[in-house]
């Protein structure tokens, strides 16, 4: 009769251990970490250099991620291209920042991807399953790569467009197609996102103001840029600030607001005073 027992209750701890193996809260949990320097060019803010290291490294952790999930898990068997995995894993995990430096000149990013292979799997073939959402993820995938070799192309005639307004505006076009905010398809468990241990903001990318002539504005003109600075300093000043005057054309950058200026990097002129943005 004790041996029967003792038979039962080692067959009911193995059940339950099973179970608890099986169970969704022991779901194997893969970490990916990466890093990208980007290298400042003529065209580039602190913002700009952030958004575009940002997106490389981002890239860099869904390739290796997509890798994982077609050599280990059931991925391989729904005849999917390497692009195309990494368009749909785009919608469905999401990165972590965990650390960043600027030193003036590049800006150095590291950031991590924690997911469940199984379930991002799933994820993927459900996404695969509804053509409008799939078609949505790979549009997105394709602007920002067109906007990637914008950059790059422009980046590569930097020394004859440097002072090319078009070109100027070009290359910020670029940027804040990469800054963009994506929306997560309704069914699926999370987006792409991105978390900054600190919940830091990606500043704005500094704007290059021109008239009608395809010049450089000296001053804003429009009510709606409130604030001026210099993309050679790091104050910002009143439209009506005496110190305007000396900022040269081709260096003018504009800001809606004192937050916008001061998410840039600037702080405010001692002279005219504007508000703080903190």
């Amino acid at each position: 009769m004790r041996q029967l027992i003792m038979k039962k209750t080692v067959s009911l701890i193995i059940a339950l251990l099973l179970i608890i193996s099986f169970s969704p809260g022991h779901a194997e949990t893969k970490t990916f970490i990466k890093e990208y320097t980007y290298q400042a060019s003529e065209f580039d803010s602190k913002a700009s250099c952030r958004t575009i290291a940002l997106e490389q490294v981002k890239r860099l952790l869904l390739e290796e991620l997509g890798t994982y999930l077609e050599n280990n898990t059931e991925v391989k068997n729904f005849e999917l291209t390497k692009d195309k995995i990494t368009a749909l894993t785009a919608g469905v995990v999401q990165t972590q920042v965990l650390d960043e430096k600027w030193d003036g000149k590049s800006y150095w990013l590291k950031a991590e991807v924690k997911a469940d292979p199984e379930n991002v799997a799933k994820s993927i073939d459900n996404l695969r399953k509804d053509q409008k959402k799939s078609d949505d993820l790979e549009e997105r995938v394709k602007q920002h790569d067109e906007a990637l070799k914008e950059i790059g192309k422009l980046r590569s005639e930097m020394a004859l467009l440097k002072n090319d307004i078009e070109a100027k505006e070009k290359y910020n076009k670029s940027v804040e197609t990469l800054t963009r905010e994506e929306k997560a398809p309704a069914s699926s468990p999370s987006i792409i996102a991105v978390q900054n241990s600190q919940q830091e903001k990606i500043p704005p990318v500094a704007r290059v103001k021109r008239n009608s002539k395809n010049k450089i504005a000296s001053a804003p003109t429009d009510t709606a840029s409130k604030y001026v600075a210099s993309n050679k300093a790091k104050k910002y000043h009143r439209p009506d600030c005496k110190w305007i005057k000396r900022i040269k054309p081709e260096n003018i950058v504009t800001f809606n607001s004192a937050k916008e200026a001061h998410q840039a990097g600037y702080v405010p002129c001692k002279v005219c005073k504007p508000p703080s943005g903190d």
